[in-house]
């Protein structure tokens, strides 16, 4: 159905040429299901996109790129005029991007965007494309489909916008999906129901499906074959039983070994390039000793107290975010706090920190009421949001916007002895003094974590909130950040509530978990005891593909 060879992809950049893809093979038939895997910027994305001429100044070149037409027509898709891509693109192959947020149309219903999809490519009525299109949010089992079609796509929840995304490139049938790192920011059971419920309607239809992914742990379940990528190179391409049970490279091989597990707690995670170095075009093993972080012993006294919490939004659905929620934090331990989306992970974590504001219910901090000092609370207590680049100022340097957080709470300082604390910040994070002139976006998304990271300890606060703080970075990355977190806690002796949807990650890192279910408090126990012995029917399907 569609075969590459030799896939070489340029950019020009300010007079010189930068290779991004050199040499992707690849070749999919009817109902067969590929994975590609590869660290951020390995060139999956930008490999797909430009097979079907998606990025419009990329140089793209190729010893063959064939689509073969349901016909049996083959189109070269090199080659092949604009108007003859547009009529395959979305009819024949269709794509699914990463973020349904940014790929779907703010002022648009979803209802509209769909239908704009079919008619684009199918000769029927609106009213027959009006139809067709709640059938297809039904299909994505979207809980109302009428009420769904009418809605913009901030009503609705993440795993519900990427259904309808789903939806939109299922909508003229196409012989080919390419799916986009589908699933990055959704809880680990909406991301494997939302993958596998993907991956059924293929083989329904009898599609072919390309799965873009970061996560060679999610994708493997579902795929017949994988191909792995290294800074635009095509490292091993094989069975997925084979790659994964036996590498043949060493890259993929450590990319496997970078994963957070339970069983590897307290332990130094291990980084790809800490594991292998590439030299010649070959990855090349280098020794790598594990060592053991030395945590403080965690207080019998809490820092912070939340009691009988209780949040509720009102609207058109009235909504009991939180209800009655008590639980406490104490001081030295690492807090984890787990479950679906829409449990009320993010809802408490913006009631502690006062950004919103609870219905009931009071929290107390080292004893007495939060509210009481919020100059003080804000002080000890930082969050670190999922999202560093819509947390950041776009047009404002990292220096700058950690400077300002600096000042407001040392009034005294002047503006030498500020950079100076900020440049060390910044060495402390890992990153260099030298960034301190740089914008956002000129930083990777691990980069943008970081700063992150130094903006939230400028204050030199107690505790840390981490909202879904790695939960969009690829292993290696994610691998570097959690080693910071342990990092930082040993030597700023750091408190930590730590909120995810991924708990390889929550069991790798915290000494206690809270799993959350429809707004109250499920489980409430140590990780061995709730890794190992779950009391609940909820957790142990949270649970079902936890490494132990």
């Amino acid at each position: 159905m569609l075969r590459i060879k030799n896939l070489r992809v340029s950019f020009k950049q300010q007079g010189d040429m930068i290779s991004v893809v050199h040499g992707l093979d690849l070749n999919i038939s009817e109902g067969e299901i590929i994975g590609i895997v590869g660290e951020s910027g390995s060139g999956k994305s930008v490999s797909m996109l430009s097979a079907t001429g998606l990025i419009s100044n990329a140089i793209v070149d190729a010893e063959e790129l064939i689509y073969t037409t349901p016909n049996n027509q083959e189109v070269d898709l090199l080659h092949a005029a604009e108007s003859e891509l547009q009529s395959i693109r979305g009819n024949d192959i269709a794509y699914i991007f990463q973020e349904p947020m940014t790929a779907l149309h703010p002022l648009y219903t979803c209802g509209q965007q769909i239908i704009e999809a079919i008619l684009r490519h199918q000769q029927i009525g609106k009213k027959e494309a009006q139809l067709k299109t709640i059938d297809l949010l039904s299909e994505m089992k979207l809980p109302n489909a009428k009420q769904a079609f009418d809605k913009y796509p901030h009503e609705l929840s993440g795993g519900q916008r990427q259904r309808v995304m789903i939806a939109m490139a299922l909508a003229n049938d196409p012989k080919l999906l390419i799916a986009d790192e589908p699933t990055t920011a959704l809880d680990s059971v909406l991301q494997r129901s939302l993958t596998n419920h993907l991956v059924q309607v293929c083989r329904k239809r009898g599609m072919a499906l390309i799965l873009i992914s970061h996560d060679i742990d999610l994708i493997k379940d579902y795929t017949d074959k994988l191909i792995v990528m290294y800074k635009g190179q095509m490292i091993e391409t094989g069975s997925t039983e084979q790659i994964v049970n036996n590498p043949s490279s060493l890259y993929t091989e450590s990319l496997l070994r970078c994963q957070p597990s339970f069983g590897r707690r307290k332990q130094v995670l291990p980084t790809i390039h800490e594991l292998a170095s590439f030299e010649d075009n070959t990855f090349v093993a280098k020794a790598f000793s594990p060592s053991t972080y030395a945590f403080q012993p965690i207080s019998e006294e809490p820092v912070v107290e939340i009691k009988n919490v209780s949040k509720t939004f009102n609207g058109k659905n009235t909504v009991k975010a939180l209800d009655d929620v008590s639980l406490n934090i104490y001081e030295g331990e690492t807090l984890g706090l787990v479950g679906e989306s829409g449990c009320g992970k993010s809802t408490l974590s913006k009631i502690i920190i006062q950004l919103l504001e609870a219905d009931s219910g009071e929290i107390l901090f080292r004893g007495k009421p939060a509210s009481k000092d919020r100059r003080n609370f804000a002080k000890n207590v930082q969050m670190i949001f999922q999202d560093p680049y819509s947390s950041l100022n776009p047009g404002m340097t990292v220096g700058n916007a950690i400077s300002e957080v600096v000042k407001i709470h040392n009034s005294n300082l002047k503006k030498s002895q500020v950079k100076v604390s900020v440049e060390n910040l910044l060495v402390e994070v890992g990153l260099s003094a030298s960034d301190f002139d740089k914008y956002p976006h000129q930083f990777s998304g691990g980069q943008r974590q970081r700063v992150s990271i130094a903006r939230a300890l400028a204050v030199e606060p107690d505790i840390l909130i981490c909202d879904e703080s790695v939960s969009a970075l690829d292993i290696s990355v994610q691998a570097q950040i959690l080693n910071l977190f342990n990092t930082l806690k040993v030597k700023r002796g750091l408190t930590y509530l730590f909120i995810s949807h991924d708990l390889n990650v929550v069991s790798y890192l915290c000494d206690r978990i809270l799993v959350m279910k429809s707004g109250r408090i499920e489980e409430n126990n140590s990780t061995e005891n709730v890794i190992l012995d779950p009391e609940s029917e909820y957790t142990k399907s949270l649970l079902h593909h936890v490494k132990r």
